[in-house]
């Protein structure tokens, strides 16, 4: 029998709901325009940063040169990127990194949103109407929070947006488009391989769509450059920049110019353990293996932690309309990008702004769950992540200490805090959200019941729910 929908409440109408976008999106455009303006300088002053190789290769492969040697071993990536930044070459290098800035910010602003979008969304407490409001907040808040990290990737002119913006999709479309999910995957895999992290997780959730589609995009953008430069270079070109991971953990001659995994600018685990087994006089094997026994830890302490409530993490749920599935997969996609930038090989400050993803998923829960202790707890936690990133060591008088701080991962730890905070937090909440749906005669779920809610049509959440969102009555 059908049961008739329980009303929603409204959220309170107030004189600032209209201006609260807007405010936010003026503090976005403040952060990411402050940045912007104070590098078109750099560049008008021959500052490219890292563009700069960027640049030389892409104008390598349209005169049909080697695009290795033109950037004199500095570009790193596979030929994708070269040959997608073409046009960018018919601009002199000073506008070139201009349009790229705008574009990287552009990809930057688009990820924060659409990851707090999903958050506004997947924590959205039962009973209660959507704020559209609330995805503003809580990219502005995310932005704001790596400002600094924003920053550098400006000044250096790299391509971490590409990489947010990739997590973001994969994160938006797994389960409504996995086609595009996968190929959002795929596709910054060509820039940076970090993103490829979500294909075996694509396969422990038996979303094969999202998997093939992965595999093709990566292959094929790999090889799509075959059309300018003919088969053969293309193979010595992907040999090229594969050959680049070798050269993380060998010591043989390479076309490319890449540091060591124990590289002392590095603030990953993996380099930190790379660190202290050289100090050990331990073998690669027997970092490999203390880097792969530290990763099945931090694993187990985190599905241990959610089991603890209730809550599977990493399983392929039989029904994903169950209350709390989407929830579920949010703490999947953080914990995911944690490993992805805590596990690096070579992971520097400015590539925590990775981290920025999973801020959204800690401010969600912040506003929406928890008990005020837990809410300290896990805004505490927030905070000490933030700061152990940006916040100068000469401040608080630990000047001195910066390089051992930095020499034994100390913020990747402090990140690995905050998500075990997260989790345990985060899994409580959809715990209760369950126990709450079980003794509620009408099944009330909102975005964190990861399914199907019995919600009056004209309260339904303008923020453009997913399709595993979508509300049909409940029966009983």
């Amino acid at each position: 029998m059908l049961t008739e929908p329980v009303p929603i409440e409204k959220a309170p109408p107030g004189s600032n709901a209209a201006l609260q976008p807007s405010i936010c999106a003026a503090v976005i455009l403040l952060v990411v325009g402050a940045a912007v303006a104070h590098q078109i300088k750099q560049f008008s002053e021959g500052e490219l940063g890292d563009f700069l190789h960027f640049y030389r290769a892409a104008g390598a492969m349209r005169r049909g040169e080697d695009i290795y040697i033109a950037a004199e071993g500095r570009y790193l990536y596979p030929p994708f990127l070269a040959f997608i930044l073409q046009p960018l070459t018919f601009l002199s290098a000073p506008i070139a990194a201009t349009v790229w800035t705008l574009i990287s910010v552009t990809l930057i602003c688009a990820a924060a949103f659409i990851a707090a979008k999903e958050a506004a969304v997947r924590w959205l407490p039962g009973g209660t109407a959507a704020d559209p409001a609330l995805p503003w907040g809580i990219a502005a808040s995310a932005i704001v929070l790596g400002a600094d990290k924003i920053y550098a990737v400006v000044r250096l002119g790299q391509t971490d947006g590409v990489m947010l913006l990739g997590f973001a999709c994969a994160l938006r479309w797994m389960q409504r488009k996995p086609w595009l999910a996968g190929f959002a995957i795929g596709a910054s895999g060509n820039i940076k391989y970090l993103t490829l992290i979500c294909l075996p997780y694509f396969l422990l959730k038996r979303n094969y769509n999202a998997t093939c589609s992965a595999a093709l995009a990566f292959a094929g953008l790999v090889l799509l450059p075959i059309i300018e430069v003919g088969p053969e270079k293309i193979l010595q070109y992907a040999a090229t920049s594969l050959g680049g991971l070798v050269r993380l953990v060998t010591v043989s001659a390479q076309r490319v110019h890449i540091f060591e995994v124990s590289w002392d600018r590095s603030i990953s685990l993996t380099s930190a353990v790379a660190r202290m087994s050289r100090a050990a006089n331990l073998s690669g094997v027997s970092t490999a293996i203390c880097l792969l026994l530290l990763l099945i830890a931090i694993l187990t302490v985190l599905i241990w932690i959610s089991r603890r409530h209730g809550i599977r993490l990493f399983h392929a749920a039989r029904d994903e309309s169950e209350v709390g599935t989407a929830a579920v997969m949010h703490l999947e996609w953080a914990i995911l990008v944690f490993v992805a930038v805590a596990f690096s090989p070579q992971a520097t400050a400015r590539h925590m702004i990775l981290l920025m993803l999973i801020y959204t998923v800690g401010l969600a829960i912040l506003h929406f769950h928890g008990t005020t202790r837990q809410r300290v707890f896990l805004g505490a936690a927030l905070a000490l992540v933030v700061a152990s990133l940006s916040l100068p060591f000469w401040v608080i008088g630990l000047a001195s200490q910066r390089g051992n701080w930095r020499a034994n991962g100390g913020a990747s730890w402090c990140a690995l805090f905050f998500v075990l905070v997260l989790v345990s937090i985060g899994a409580r909440a959809i715990s209760h959200i369950r126990a709450a749906h079980t003794l509620t005669p009408v099944g009330i779920l909102s975005g964190a019941s990861g399914g199907r809610h019995a919600v009056p049509k004209g309260n339904r959440s303008p923020l453009g729910e997913s399709d595993s969102h979508r509300e049909t009555p409940v029966s009983h």
